[in-house]
């Protein structure tokens, strides 16, 4: 017979406010903005006074670690699903603050009229309005009478002493509401837990592991977990906002005073758009470096004490992950790495994370390979930077990383790992870059690669950032340079003006291809028109703007001044072969 995996039981709302004031349950979400609206909270109360069902709430204890002294460690149990709902309620029923988008504590107070028994958001005329409570949380602050409450409101609803005992009665039994809860067993894996949430919620949001990750180390007091889910959290939100530290600051005063907020200090006075990681991409990186793993269901394993070769969970094992983790998020978050490395992707040709950018896993495995580079070799500055760059782009040019990056991770630290311990770290690089650039890849599979219509395209990215990091001029200009373009948000044109082609027959599958793309400058644009290459080209304002160099930089074929739509496919090849040749030299050049 199988075991279930789960038990479910029913308890009261009250009760569950209790064990959260009391730690027994751990919500993240406390100090992170709160995405629920006050219309949904004021719903949801609506919802337990009519006796309507308000879904399950789903928890899971991780594997309590055994303590030295014989007790357990301190794992709280986790609210997997259902964390919104309950912070509602303990805004709405117990007067708690949440964090709103700004990083600022805020009050949700929800209002009552107990003669039509509806519920609304307080506003300025409901607080002003004697018929409405303009707080329903009054009746669970610490010395709340009911019956003196009563007596000294009868008048002002209008209402007599036992109707608004029985309207106030009705109001309170929401705290005695039952919930649903299901609780998943503590030996249950971290990919099962989720494949189980994300069936419950196959219509909303799906966890993934990050979050997971998040949970568990915001359930961890012992060890500082929850300061390192904080520090990484605070990071991204001063890293793409510096106004919020201010906010964060005034909210989180503890915090605030803590190594782990002066660590990241430095985030406030700098930002680029080069390198905006997430809080899944720092968990994915600091697991990398300090653990020489991909996959961040292991991290929640790690740190709720998993010994892999014994295949138990002890406190030992729970403490030294703590400690590597710890040191690994220090090691990622620091200014001067950080910096670096921001630098160093200026310099292959990254502009932004809109425009000439990498997917996230390239670069997030870059970082990790930078930082694996300068802990554990004796490498130079100039071949650290040169190994990860050609790493970089390889790994982006031939998909390494593409359908199951978090296996790729593993792969690959784990041969990292093993050449460097064998001293042929040089080797490996050398040895699996000619493995996956051959000639055969340059010269057809490339190519054929650039047979694609959206300017999303992996390969064209490189192909801009190729001309960035050459410093070339956008097409048809003579001081206007390729990288301004791009920031000015100029024009991607299509060298077949698609319109011209449109008239011609040609599909759009056709005239959008990246291969007809072209950076180019609004006037410039303005006086192609919707004309041939052979026509524009000819024309004598274009013309004092073109030259053989120009064409070459942007990777044009010298026969455009003759083509017409009969050549367009012609043309396409051509191109592709030409930008194949940039995104070469590119990588040739690091």
């Amino acid at each position: 017979m199988l075991s279930k995996s789960y038990s479910i039981k029913s308890t009261e709302v009250n009760r569950i406010l209790q064990d959260i004031q009391q730690d027994k349950i751990g919500i993240p979400e406390m100090q992170r903005p709160f995405v629920w609206s006050k219309v949904q909270v004021r719903d949801l109360i609506d919802s337990l006074y009519r006796g309507y069902p308000i879904g399950f709430i789903v928890t899971w204890e991780n594997p309590d670690a055994n303590l030295k002294t014989g007790g357990k460690g301190q794992n709280k149990e986790i609210i997997i699903d259902g964390q919104q709902r309950i912070t509602a309620l303990s805004a709405a029923l117990m007067g708690k603050e949440i964090v709103n988008e700004k990083y600022s504590k805020e009050r949700i107070y929800i209002a009552f009229n107990p003669a039509t028994e509806e519920f609304a958001t307080r506003s300025a005329a409901i607080a002003k309005d004697p018929k409405w409570i303009s707080d329903i949380s009054i009746f669970n602050q610490p010395g709340f009478n009911t019956y003196k409450y009563i007596n000294e409101n009868c008048e002002r609803f209008g209402m007599s002493g036992d109707k608004l005992n029985d309207a106030i009665q009705k109001l309170m039994l929401i705290y005695n509401s039952e919930i649903g809860v299901i609780d998943l067993v503590s030996n249950l894996p971290i990919d099962q837990v989720t494949d189980i949430f994300n069936r419950i919620n196959q219509k909303g949001t799906r966890l993934s592991s990050a979050d997971f990750a998040m949970s568990r180390l915001s359930s961890d007091l012992s060890h500082h977990g929850n300061d390192l889910r904080k520090e990484i959290d605070y990071f991204i939100q001063i890293y793409r906002d510096k106004n919020l530290a201010d906010n964060i600051k005034k909210m989180d005063v503890e915090f605030a005073n803590t190594e782990y907020y002066h660590h990241i200090a430095w985030a406030e006075k700098k930002h680029s758009n080069i390198f905006d990681p997430d809080f899944a991409d720092l968990l994915h990186i600091s697991l990398g470096v300090g653990f020489l793993r991909g996959k961040l269901s292991q991290l929640v394993s790690l740190i709720s004490g998993r010994d892999f070769e014994k295949r138990t969970y002890t406190e030992e094992a729970m403490t030294e992950a703590y400690q590597k983790f710890d040191e690994a998020v220090q090691y990622t978050l620091n200014e001067s790495n950080f910096s670096r490395y921001v630098l160093m992707l200026k310099s292959l040709g990254i502009l932004d994370k809109s425009f000439a950018k990498l997917p996230d896993s390239y670069v997030n495995f870059g970082y990790i390979l930078y930082l694996y580079l300068k802990k554990n070799t004796d490498f130079s500055n100039d071949q650290i930077e040169k190994y990860t760059k050609q790493w970089i782009l390889m790994t982006a040019l031939v998909k390494r990383y593409g359908s199951s990056p978090e296996s790729g991770f593993d792969r690959d630290l784990r041969l990292i790992s093993e050449a460097n311990e064998n001293d042929q770290l040089p080797e490996f690089f050398e040895r699996t870059i000619s493995q996956n650039l051959t000639d055969e890849f340059w010269n057809l599979t490339l190519p054929n690669n650039m047979e694609a219509q959206t300017t999303q395209l992996t390969n064209w990215r490189i192909f801009q950032m190729s001309q960035i990091h050459a410093n070339t001029h956008a097409w048809l200009e003579k001081d206007k340079f390729t990288a301004d373009t791009i920031n000015e948000q100029g024009n991607i044109h299509h060298i077949f003006p698609k319109a011209y082609l449109r008239k011609n027959g040609f599909k759009q599958s056709e005239y959008n291809q990246v291969a007809n793309y072209v950076w180019i400058t609004q006037p410039r644009n303005l006086e192609i028109a919707d004309r041939a290459p052979k026509d524009y080209m000819a024309d004598t304002e274009t013309i004092k703007y073109h030259s053989a160099e120009n064409d070459k930089e942007n990777a044009i074929p010298a026969t455009l001044k003759d083509y017409d739509y009969h050549q367009y496919k012609q043309f396409l090849d051509e191109r592709r072969n030409l930008m194949v040749q940039s995104i070469r030299e590119l990588f040739e050049s690091l």
